[in-house]
């Protein structure tokens, strides 16, 4: 569970409540954030078949009432963190890195076209922020630390520590 775990301390940074209570931090990240999604997804692949089959139907439910499609089968790195509820979808065969945020309105999938080498779904590297909007098609790959800018549709590979903006993005 050091991939929840890990969530876990990015929640209670991003939301500042390691001044709180270990309780008080756990009830606030229950009741008040995107937590929770986060928590069942994580749950909902566990290794441990009871817990497994228990979390699955809840984690459906959380699927459709808050707009998160990610699904069971996507495998995501430690540290996932989503800022704000609705409309995510992400593509369950890309590869997503560790510390990731991701924020509403953001599509990451798989782009058809005529030729093979356009069929893919898209690699992303650790510590990638992907911001409201955000569009992210194809075969790409990602690099480490970049930043997508809100709106931008990624359709080409982003070198590490870059920051891409526009349709088609661009790096800055």
């Amino acid at each position: 569970m050091s991939a929840l775990y890990q969530d876990y301390l990015i929640y209670v940074e991003q939301h500042e409540l390691a001044v709180y209570s270990r309780i008080k931090r756990l009830l606030s990240l229950l009741l008040k954030t995107t937590f929770i999604i986060v928590l069942f997804y994580r749950l909902s692949n566990s290794d441990n078949r009871l817990i497994r089959w228990l979390s699955i139907p809840v984690y459906k439910m959380i699927r459709i009432f808050s707009g998160v499609q990610i699904p069971r089968r996507t495998k995501i790195g430690k540290g996932l963190f989503l800022p704000h509820y609705g409309l995510i979808v992400l593509n369950h065969k890309a590869i997503y890195g560790d510390f990731l945020t991701i924020y509403h309105g953001v599509t990451v999938g798989a782009k058809g076209g005529g030729n093979k080498q356009d069929f893919g779904v898209p690699t992303i590297g650790n510590n990638v922020r992907i911001a409201t909007g955000a569009i992210v098609l194809g075969s790409v790959s990602i690099g480490d630390g970049v930043l997508i800018g809100a709106g931008a549709v990624v359709v080409k590979d982003i070198p590490s520590n870059s920051i891409v903006v526009g349709n088609p993005a661009k790096c800055l």
